[in-house]
């Protein structure tokens, strides 16, 4: 009766089950074996091996379950294609161990159809592959932070954006970028832990800081939050492009029409004060002769006429001064490329300076045998006298004041450094000295073109200007240009 029940309720699992021997031999199959095998009695096919009953096979599956699941004496599990048919069975091996004695040792055999499981997994590892290859190539950077800021996944493009390399993702991975003070110190940190609460962000050209602390690099930044099925954020998927070239182009550009427009305003300015300040500064100069002549017969009156005489010449002079450079900011049109020896030209500059403050010292080392450089030579010269006249300005306060100017060569390129134990500028203002009439000077002796022609005329002969400077301790401006090929 009991035995009855249990065929019958095996015959009624949605499952194929067999029954062999330890010789791998069919003892027993139920009813789904039988109607997936279109078996009218199984009896037909006792004693044959397993093998012949489920794939037709003269030989052992080199996969047999039940090989090693009597080596092993335990379950073992195996999923398998059936190519006659293009199906994959997963097939479970059990050792039963009847009426205990080891020669009625049997092998209980279930099978399941798992093709079309089987299908989904492959579909499903081929969609995981192909968002794979395309988050891999793809231009932009993509990586996942998780909720507590470190880094989850990176793609290779983070790589060139980083200035990691091919260790980006090494060093990247479990990272905590909350925690990196230049994340910090540029505001981004901010804007990821909202997006770790929630809050989808977007940042258009973003001002970012490197791991090094250098600054410079402009990002498009997109912060999107990855929920799950409940709703929460499980991480934050970062994608970022870096828009550096494109900003710079864009900076260029205006800075080009700015200082178009201030050179046709500053032409036209100049032009008009020109004449009326060449009258003044003859008439001052002649007026000063004739009071020197008048020296025995001067009273205190005359004096202080004398006296507003010469001031009106100084600040004549000055006047001039500033319109020459007002016009040599938009006279110089095209350059006359040739060979430069900066050294030269260093030497040239230093000649009117060298007895003008005795309590300044000039340090001088030009290595030797400096490549030369392509450029006009009174554009440099001009630009060298500006940096070196700023030096001996940020200096003269001091009991002893040090400019130290060096040349020496670089990896193909020549460079130029004038340094100062002077004031020094805030590193606040170090992003605008270049522009147009700003000056850190605030005795009015300046009007804030020398450092923009300088840097007009260093990017024209396709060099570059860097300075550096910390507040009350000095400043080192370095010129770099790019030596002249032999060809």
């Amino acid at each position: 009766m009991l035995a009855a029940f249990l065929e019958k309720l095996v015959n009624s699992l949605p499952m194929e089950i067999l029954v062999f021997n330890r010789n791998y031999e069919l003892i027993w199959m139920n009813s789904k074996t039988m109607e997936s095998l279109r078996v009218s009695d199984w009896k037909n096919w006792k004693e044959k091996k397993c093998f012949e009953v489920l794939f037709r096979r003269d030989l052992k599956c080199d996969f047999c379950p039940l090989c090693e699941s009597e080596d092993l004496g335990s379950v073992r599990t195996s999923v398998v294609e059936d190519r006659a048919s293009g199906k994959y069975l997963k097939i479970s091996v059990f050792p039963l161990d009847y009426e205990g004695d080891k020669n009625g040792l049997l092998y209980v055999e279930m099978i399941q159809d798992v093709t079309e499981q089987k299908k989904a997994e492959e579909e499903l590892k081929k969609l995981s592959d192909f968002n794979a290859a395309i988050i891999k190539n793809a231009p932009v950077a993509i990586f996942t932070i998780d909720k507590t800021g470190k880094f989850m996944s990176v793609n290779p493009a983070l790589a060139a954006i980083s200035g990691l390399g091919d260790e980006a993702e090494k060093k990247l991975l479990k990272f905590n970028w909350l925690q990196n003070k230049y994340t910090i110190e540029c505001g981004l940190a901010d804007y990821i832990k909202r997006g770790l609460e929630g809050e989808p962000f977007e940042l258009h050209d973003f001002p970012f800081t490197n791991y090094k602390g250098t600054r410079g690099q402009f990002l498009h930044f997109r912060g999107v939050p990855i929920r799950d099925k409940d709703g929460n954020v499980e991480c934050l998927l970062c994608i970022i492009e870096e828009t550096t070239e494109k900003v710079m182009a864009k900076l260029q550009s205006i800075q080009d029409a700015k200082m178009s427009v201030i050179g046709r305003l500053m032409t036209a300015v100049a032009h008009e004060l020109n004449n009326p300040l060449a009258t003044i500064c003859a008439n001052s100069e002649l007026a000063c002769e004739l009071f020197e002549e008048m020296k025995k017969r001067r009273n205190k009156e005359m004096d202080e006429i004398y006296e507003c005489l010469e001031v009106i010449q100084k600040e004549a002079f000055r006047c001039k001064r500033i319109i020459r450079d007002m016009l040599n900011l938009t006279k110089k049109e095209s350059f006359e490329f040739k060979e430069i020896d900066v050294g030269i030209c260093i030497k040239e500059v230093l000649a009117d300076y060298r007895q003008k403050q005795p309590n300044v010292e000039i340090r001088v080392r030009l290595e030797r045998k400096l490549p030369p450089i392509l450029g006009d030579f009174n554009a440099l010269k001009q630009c060298l006298s500006n940096l070196i006249q700023n030096a001996f300005d940020a200096v003269e306060t001091k009991e002893k004041g040090i400019i130290k100017i060096q040349a020496h060569r670089d990896d193909g390129h020549v460079v130029v450094e004038i340094e100062d134990n002077g004031v020094g500028i805030h590193e606040a203002l170090l992003d605008r000295i270049f522009e147009p009439f700003f000056s850190t000077k605030n005795d009015g002796r300046g009007i804030g073109l020398g450092l923009t022609l300088c840097h007009e005329f260093v990017k024209r002969m396709g060099g570059r200007v860097e300075v550096r400077s910390t507040l009350g301790k000095g400043s080192c401006f370095k010129v770099i240009f790019p030596a002249a090929k032999k060809d």
